[in-house]
């Protein structure tokens, strides 16, 4: 009998000891941050504005530790599905998609709750100055170095809306004898200053960092829309529109030129309580100058536009906020 049992005295220690580590686990537990971890995309304003706002939790909101997570937006909506990340910064448009079909990784994202509207982006279609492409219509005439972007890209639908509103598809640039480039969105730049590139894509303010380091070489021709294609690329990506960029905001650009509007969002998960969601909206509302200047355009964000051009289902706790300060859709 004895070799199979614990000796009373033993399990006595054991016990008081089992009960110690299950006291202390709890007290460890509860003492520990919450954690947010935020989706900031790869290059742009995107990893700007997620710094900025696990700034503003980290230095607000007590017990919560928020970090920024670099990656494709896309991507990003899985981890957000997945549990491995919190928030993230994405198109409106991309919201919709992902919530209803799940977009180009073929995943549903119905955990995505909208937090806030921040700011827009021009879609700014480029092509070299020594390529005399002066309209998207004519990528497909001759064989050209296309930037397509990668189809698990948030750049990917936007980037094949703005040819099919111009009649021109993937296929029709291939079968011309062009290239479609998948390159990361922050090699774009440089390619077409090595000349890799003939034809660009690139979404933010007007102007652009990364378009002004093409200004000088090798100089580009913007590919504004025309009314017609402007919309049908809104038919095409619901939640967007067209805006105009004026003459002169870059070095040779002569004309006004009608471009793709695309409006930023921060969405959050659907697993984070309606308290901390609460806290969260409440920190970036009284905070909301804090983004001004960090770039060009960020003087957009405002309360005031926080609950337009969302497709999805704001966030409960989210929506309490904007209730009780009044705030309301457009």
């Amino acid at each position: 009998m004895s070799d199979r049992t614990t000796p009373r005295p033993f399990a006595r220690l054991l016990g008081v000891a089992t009960i110690a580590a299950t006291v202390l686990s709890a007290g460890g537990a509860a003492a520990q941050d919450t954690f947010i971890r935020i989706g900031s995309g790869l290059a742009g304003t995107y990893p700007i504005v997620g710094a900025k706002i696990a700034e503003l939790i980290n230095e607000n909101i007590e017990g919560v530790e928020a970090t920024t997570v670099a990656g494709g937006t896309s991507a990003n909506f899985v981890r957000l599905q997945d549990g491995e990340i919190e928030m993230l910064l994405t198109y409106s448009f991309l919201s919709g998609i992902v919530r209803e079909d799940g977009g180009s990784l073929g995943v549903q994202v119905p955990k995505v709750r909208h937090l806030m509207t921040l700011y827009g982006a021009f879609l700014q279609p480029i092509a070299s100055a020594d390529t005399e492409i002066t309209s998207l219509s004519q990528v497909a005439d001759a064989p050209k170095r296309v930037w397509g972007a990668n189809r698990t890209s948030i750049f990917f639908p936007m980037i094949e809306a703005a040819l099919q509103a111009h009649d021109v598809t993937f296929d029709d640039i291939t079968a011309a004898g062009g290239v479609i480039e998948s390159i990361g969105y922050g090699d774009t730049a440089q390619a077409m200053q090595d000349g890799r590139l003939d034809v660009g894509f690139f979404a933010g303010p007007a102007p652009y960092s990364l378009m002004l380091q093409i200004e000088d070489n090798p100089g580009f021709n913007m590919l504004g829309l025309t009314e017609e294609a402007a919309v049908r690329f809104n038919e095409l990506l619901p939640g967007t529109r067209a805006e105009i960029i004026p003459a002169g905001t870059y070095a040779d650009q002569q004309e006004d030129q009608l471009v793709p509007y695309m409006v930023n969002q921060l969405v959050i998960s659907s697993d984070v309580s309606d308290a901390l969601a609460y806290e969260i909206t409440k920190v970036l509302v009284e905070n909301y100058q804090e983004f001004h200047g960090l770039f060009a355009g960020a003087e957009e964000i405002d309360p005031a536009i926080a609950l337009n051009d969302n497709p999805v289902e704001v966030h409960p706790g989210a929506a309490r906020y904007y209730e009780e300060v009044g705030i309301t859709a457009r």
